[in-house]
Formats: C-alpha cells, sequence, structure tokens
C-alpha cells in the first residue's frame, strides 16, 4: 500500500515509492525541519524514504 493521508501538504518532495505519507504530514515548508527528519539538498529538493518514515515512528506496510 502507498499513500498519504489527508489533509497533507508536500512541497518541493520526492516521494520514494510504497511510502505511505500520515494524515496531517507536511514536508517542503520549513527547511530546519525537513533537514531535520528526511534529506534536503542545497536546492531545497526533500527526499522521503520509507525507512526516513519508519525512524519518525510512522508506520509503513511491506
Amino acid at each position: 500500500m502507498s499513500g498519504w493521508g489527508a489533509p497533507c501538504r508536500l512541497r518541493r518532495c520526492v516521494i520514494d515509492r510504497a511510502c505511505v505519507i500520515p494524515e496531517g504530514m507536511v514536508i517542503g515548508e520549513n527547511a530546519e525541519e525537513d533537514a531535520r527528519r528526511f534529506y534536503r539538498s542545497e536546492e531545497g529538493i526533500v527526499l522521503v524514504t520509507r525507512d526516513m518514515l519508519r525512524k519518525l515512528g510512522h508506520k509503513q506496510e511491506r
């Protein structure tokens, strides 16, 4: 299963396949928070993987 819960706000991000984005997650609006939780490039693009979401405590389906 992949997808995202509503309402989410996703800007300037690349979401790896099979990620489940939790309800209410905001990505791409706060550079410091994005860099702490995910990988953020110098250009401001945020990469999100299943492992990164798991480390935040969000369950990811296999």
